[in-house]
């Protein structure tokens, strides 16, 4: 039970990330509707770079948000308990939400990017032993790479946050 509501605070708390991120898109749009007429091919560029950066910034925050909320639900799953097959669907959204993020901010953030691609390599390859050799040992060792993981998404999102 307790793990329900720590996943439901998770999700609510990823909520408002991006919630977060599209009321920071309000500010530069309304900025550019405020120019003045003479300089209007100067702020109609200008709002052009912003969007694009403002729509950025909006990708890097969503995919961010996905990422936490499915990186909630990997840990969720009780690998130990219920074995390596448990988090085969949890871990390919993980994976998948991981690529995203990547896309998105793999120019503003490149380091942090490429933590988070070697975690899920990490993950990836514990649930490959676990499948080939299924001990208390190697589910333990999914379990432990989940845990860097998460830890390292937690700490992606508060370097992202700035930014939302």
């Amino acid at each position: 039970m307790h793990r329900f509501v720590a996943a439901c605070f998770l999700v609510l708390l990823a909520g408002g990330t991006t919630v977060g991120c599209s009321q920071s898109d309000d500010p530069s749009s309304s900025a550019a509707s405020s120019s003045p007429a003479s300089s209007s091919s100067a702020s109609s560029s200008s709002s052009a770079g912003s969007s694009s950066a403002s729509s950025s910034t909006a990708g890097v925050c969503s995919s961010v948000s996905e990422l936490q909320t499915s990186v909630a639900a990997l840990k969720a799953v009780p690998v130990v308990q219920d074995g390596v097959g448990a988090v085969t669907d949890a871990f390919a959204t993980v994976k998948s939400d991981v690529t995203q993020v990547v896309q998105d901010a793999q120019t503003q953030f490149a380091t942090q990017t490429a933590k988070l691609t070697a975690d899920v390599s990490a993950v990836q390859a514990a649930v490959s032993a676990a499948q080939a050799s299924a001990s208390r040992t190697s589910l333990e060792a999914v379990a432990s790479s989940i845990g860097t993981l998460a830890d390292d998404v937690t700490t992606f999102a508060g370097d992202v946050a700035s930014t939302c």
